[in-house]
């Protein structure tokens, strides 16, 4: 039965199509390993309810998704919410295929991980087994408050889109530059981004960059339509770190402490948008808030791109494998990693090999769900001896067994930029040990580099 239950999930859709399965269930389910009720039920003598047990872990958990307003389509703020998907989250929960935290443990660690103990899963399953009981209402906690929106809080400032865009019903994806005006006060930097697709169910993803050309703009206003026609490349410079990009499941998050970005108000915001049709005709105006800080960059930091271009899989072959390579010629930390698959991703994995001692593993995603592509940011940041060489390898399932395969018989499907063809990439958030090592890792990796930020 689980494991029907699970396949059936895997059907139920993408995350920007908010179906009443993955993503509600899903968002249900971020439970952290790292927070417990204060006063859990005895294993042994008490009976777990509601309102001392379940109900902490649902609002400080779950309630930040499932709240009106949220990407969740219902609510979970209260014990009716909850009961009637008891059943359906003690099964997923025991199946560890919720909540939706992606990396293997033990294979990197990471700020916020997701993840629930054996013990979280027993109270859920105990919980659900013994009828769902409300519990004692004074011992339920107040329902969590938040910020009327925005996960960050109330941005600094908020652009949207002039015009809404029309997706049209059917046809190949939407790669489109949207350029909007930019002002960031005197004396402040850019400290992080908050991106809120007005249409998730179109919404492949969302890139950021600076264009200091003017040539965006140009493109834009020439064409009758909002927007320019573009393709993956974006024009300008992309955003560094956690602002660079937004995908299904990826959190809004500042740039670490002592990095920010500066900005230059003579320039062009382009905001690049990968549009794939629902078979309907759409509309998506995005929104973007904008967050300043008072402090300039005091540490380096360069974003690397990992990417497998000769991607070529047959028909029913399951064990396609894609793989990539660089070297850092210094010492350098890893920040922050983002892997990226399309809906053929199976197997995911980033190795680091030093020139002496043991490879280790950065991470190990051995489950890819197109719909939960996360910033994984490293907690501490992972150093890497001068000479290390960073292996990224993929594997992805082009069989009718795979239940996300697009293609039903299976067909050849290659690299490109189209939902339906595949990538196995990885964006690496670096930082020098030494700032003055920072020219000799650029240069070494300068046909790799596409973003960054040199401390003032």
């Amino acid at each position: 039965m689980r494991r029907a239950l699970s396949r059936l999930w895997r059907r139920a859709g993408t995350l920007a199509g908010l179906p009443a399965g993955v993503i509600a269930l899903a968002a249900t389910l971020i439970v952290a390993a790292s927070t417990a009720p204060a006063r859990a039920a005895d294993p042994a003598t008490e009976q777990p309810t509601f309102s001392r047990d379940i109900a902490p872990l649902v609002f400080t958990h779950c309630a930040a998704c499932h709240r009106p307003g949220e990407v969740a389509p219902f609510s979970l703020l209260s014990y009716e919410d909850v009961k009637k998907r008891a059943r359906q989250i003690a099964q997923v929960t025991a199946d560890r295929y919720m909540p939706p935290w992606k990396s293997v443990e033990g294979h990197g660690r990471f700020v916020g991980e997701r993840r629930l103990t054996p013990a979280q899963i027993d109270l859920i399953a105990r919980w659900v087994s013994q009828g769902a009981p409300a519990g004692d209402p004074r011992e339920l906690p107040a329902p969590p408050q938040f910020r009327d929106g925005w996960t960050l809080g109330e941005p600094d400032l908020v652009l949207t889109m002039p015009e809404p865009f029309e997706v049209p019903a059917e046809g190949p994806d939407v790669y489109r530059n949207f350029v909007l005006r930019l002002e960031v006060p005197h004396g402040k930097y850019l400290k992080a981004l908050e991106y809120r697709p007005s249409n998730r169910r179109v919404v492949h993803h969302a890139l950021f960059a600076s264009d200091a050309t003017g040539k965006a703009r140009q493109e834009d206003e020439a064409d009758p339509l909002p927007g320019a026609p573009s393709s993956l490349n974006i024009p300008g410079r992309l955003f560094p770190g956690s602002m660079s990009a937004w995908a299904p499941g990826r959190e809004a998050r500042p740039l670490p402490e002592g990095i920010s970005m500066p900005w230059d108000n003579k320039h062009d915001l382009v905001l690049q948008l990968h549009l794939h049709p629902s078979g309907k005709p759409e509309v998506e105006r995005s929104s973007i808030g904008f967050y300043w800080t008072d402090e300039p960059p005091r540490k380096s930091m360069l974003d690397v791109m990992m990417l497998d271009r000769n991607i070529d899989i047959p028909p029913g072959e399951a064990n396609y494998k894609t793989r990539d390579e660089f070297t850092v010629p210094v010492e350098m930390e890893v920040l922050a990693l983002f892997p990226h698959m399309h809906l053929l991703g199976r197997d995911f994995r980033i190795t680091a090999v030093p020139p002496t001692g043991e490879p280790f593993s950065l991470i190990w995603i051995n489950d890819w769900d197109f719909n939960w592509q996360s910033l994984y940011q490293c907690d501490p940041p992972v150093r890497l001896p001068a000479g290390t060489k960073v292996v990224l390898e993929g594997i992805h399932d082009n069989s009718a067994g795979n239940v996300r395969n697009p293609h039903n018989p299976p067909q050849r499907v290659t690299f490109g930029e189209q939902t339906a063809n595949e990538m196995t990439a990885a964006l690496i958030q670096l930082v020098p040990v030494h700032e003055s090592d920072l020219p000799k890792m650029a240069e070494a990796n300068k046909r790799r580099v596409i973003s960054g930020i040199t401390a003032k």
